[in-house]
């Protein structure tokens, strides 16, 4: 009873805690020196010698070093090593130049460079994926580099062309430009042009059905020096075909082939297609086996936008000319840009001629005059074709005449009489094909007559899918504001239906945009988006029988076309503000002819500086085809761009279409004499 008890006071320090943080002082300690060696091996590599370069990369590309257990993300123009396994996530790519070879590895795929088996060159083994080779020319000091796969040896002559792809199911190479040897267990033949060898997982030869597409090229780069889509001409070599057995091509906007373009049916070896700039996927299909898929590569080569200085610019200096900046719109896969810079619009003899990596250059090297300049992307030498440079603009560089020539100012009065009202909006000596042909009044086209709509065709005496025809077209924009009406017949008693709609070329297949359950005989489906649709029903009738369409109907619906530019700008672009007219002005009201088709217009207001433009002002979408700007404090000496975009908005004022953008430009021209002052009547100048 009257016993003490003793606390514990926890304060000993047990063996068991000891053994904790020695377990976590090692792993600590082995981090750090994993972590130096990491880094040595990093520096080391400076003193190694790559045997290629990155020179092309989209997305997420990693390599490993033979010799690291740590993988880093590759960049444009990365050296790569012999014993680099180099790996490309989904959505990715990369295009490795290796000595004089180049390399193209598509999503998905998995290589290691190595010594080829003879010591005298390298190899680039395919563990799992596609890539695309492009043999080198045989030039002194060159290296051989060939493919491995499956345990197999392939080799290439100088220029020779060829795909190859590793899965679950096999490996095959296919060579569309020279002849390559295969490599088997110490003997070797010859792969022609045009043909194709599949292996099974075992390495045994398979006798399949393929095709060899001959050009484009595998991973195709092709630039687009015009302003309208690219015609294409594929052709194939069929391989194990019967001359009966027609193909099917499909070209997406996706490897996946869920947003299909376009299909073409009944093809022997070629297709013509139109291409718009960007990153393109095909395949070539008999019945349900795919025997050839791709993908090709249109950039615009047709020259970048340009930016800054805004066309007819003004600038004005007191002592030494003002430091110009160029700026462009960047181009994908564009390794640099030329800019030229001349005093005429024939760009003889130049004032400036330079390459930039970067889409922008400052300049302060130019006087007094009208000059003109331009700007030419120039892409890597795996692009097939030219660029061209872009439309020319010009701007103009004055000497104030706010002062003498001792540099003293001269009064408001003589410089009033010294300045001429300005009627011109362009400088004389402009050629008139310089001049954007939106700058220049005129009346709106009138639009086109709408075809007439094809007739309906019934096919199926069984069930029959109506309307909308086969491959009919359908406006964009009626598309978004009007509901598509689809209609079906059938001669049987029908218990129950199925609509279904679906970017799949086989809309029973995977998951369907739209499904309606016994829809009735005419379904309407709100905001369809662009591109191509397949619709098809599937019924059952009172026999218990399931009956479908003969085949899919599909639908292309097209792009929202854009509005026309505003045009009959006031004040007319190029206007110049002169003192006098300044004086009168309590605000300055722009306006410009209604749109047709377009119930808002934005727009927006500029400074053009020599560093580029200065947003001042920016509306949301209004109904009125004017706007009134009427803080003329906004506005300083120098040339201004302002903007006007016509817009249709729908339901809960979404825009549903975009327009053309129109530009026009106007000059502030006042002399800097002292603070502007506003009051009721005008714009006062104060003396300083």
């Amino acid at each position: 009873m009257g016993g003490k008890v003793q606390k514990s006071t926890g304060g000993s320090f047990r063996f068991v805690d000891l053994m904790i943080i020695v377990i976590f002082l090692s792993i600590a300690a082995l981090g750090v020196n994993l972590f130096r060696l990491d880094l040595m091996n990093t520096i080391d590599m400076r003193n190694k010698e790559p045997v290629g370069t990155v020179i092309i990369k989209r997305n997420t590309v990693q390599r490993r070093h033979s010799d690291r257990v740590l993988w880093d993300r590759l960049a444009y123009e990365s050296p790569v090593y012999i014993g680099d396994l180099i790996r490309v996530a989904e959505i990715s790519a990369a295009t490795l130049n290796v000595d004089t070879s180049s390399l193209d590895l598509n999503e998905n795929t998995l290589i290691r460079i190595v010594l080829s088996p003879d010591g005298e060159g390298f190899q680039i083994i395919l563990s799992e994926g596609t890539l695309s080779f492009t043999a080198g020319a045989d030039s002194p000091g060159s290296r051989s580099v060939t493919l491995g796969l499956a345990g197999q040896e392939v080799r290439t002559g100088p220029g020779t062309v060829l795909s190859a792809a590793v899965d679950q199911d096999g490996a095959s190479v296919r060579v569309s430009e020279g002849v390559a040897q295969f490599v088997t267990d110490g003997r070797s033949r010859e792969i022609p042009s045009g043909s194709a060898v599949v292996l099974s997982p075992d390495g045994t030869e398979l006798r399949e059905k393929a095709v060899v597409v001959t050009y484009p090229p595998p991973n195709a780069r092709l630039l687009n020096s015009g302003r309208e889509p690219l015609l294409v001409n594929f052709v194939w070599s069929r391989v194990n075909l019967q001359p009966d057995e027609m193909l099917r091509m499909e070209i997406a906007a996706d490897s996946g082939f869920n947003q299909v373009f376009r299909i073409i049916e009944n093809l022997d070896r070629q297709a013509e297609m139109f291409f718009d700039n960007g990153l393109w996927h095909w395949r070539l299909s008999y019945g349900d086996s795919v025997l050839g898929v791709g993908m090709l590569t249109v950039a615009d080569g047709a020259g970048p936008r340009l930016t800054s200085p805004a066309l007819n610019s003004l600038f004005r200096y007191r002592d030494e000319p003002p430091a110009i900046s160029f700026q462009w719109t960047e181009m994908e896969e564009a390794s640099f840009y030329i800019l030229e810079v001349s005093s005429n619009h024939e760009f003889v003899n130049p004032q400036i001629r330079l390459q930039r990596t970067a889409a922008f250059y400052s300049d302060s090297s130019l006087g007094e005059g009208t000059w003109y300049w331009r700007v030419m992307p120039v892409f890597p030498r795996i692009f097939e074709g030219v660029s061209s440079f872009s439309p020319v603009a010009f701007f103009r560089i004055e000497r104030s005449a706010t002062e003498t020539a001792s540099g003293e100012q001269v009064s408001l009065e003589d410089w009033l009489a010294s300045v001429a009202p300005s009627t011109v909006d362009f400088p004389p000596d402009v050629p008139p094909h310089l001049i954007p042909a939106e700058w220049v009044r005129q009346a709106e086209p009138e639009p086109e007559p709408k075809p007439e709509p094809e007739p309906v065709a019934l096919v199926s005496p069984e069930l029959r899918l109506t309307l909308p025809v086969n491959d009919a077209r359908v406006d964009g924009l009626t598309a978004l504001r009007q509901q598509t009406v689809f209609r079906w017949e059938s001669s049987a008693q029908v218990t129950s239906s199925r609509f279904v709609l679906s970017r799949n070329a086989n809309p029973l297949q995977g998951r369907p945009a739209v499904e309606i359950q016994n829809p009735g005989r005419t379904i309407r489906v709100d905001r369809l988006g662009e591109g191509t649709w397949y619709w098809t029903i599937e019924a059952q009738t009172a026999e218990g029988l399931t009956i479908r369409a003969p085949s899919p109907r599909r639908i292309q619906v097209a792009p929202v076309p854009l509005l026309p530019a505003p045009l009959n700008p006031q004040p007319a672009s190029g206007h110049r503000f002169d003192i006098e007219e300044l004086r009168s002005l309590r605000n300055i009201t722009f306006n410009w002819s209604a749109v047709r088709g377009a119930n808002a217009y934005i727009f927006t207001l500029f400074q053009q500086t020599a560093e580029g433009r200065r947003q001042i002002i920016r509306t949301e979408p209004e109904t009125r085809s004017s706007y009134t700007l009427n803080n003329l404090r906004l506005l300083d000496r120098g040339t201004f761009v302002w903007q006007v975009e016509a817009v249709s908005r729908g339901r809960g004022g979404a825009v549903e279409q975009r327009g053309r953008i129109g530009e026009f430009t106007f000059i502030m021209d006042f002399p800097s004499v002292g603070p502007i002052e506003i009051e009721e009547t005008g714009i006062l100048y104060g003396n300083q």
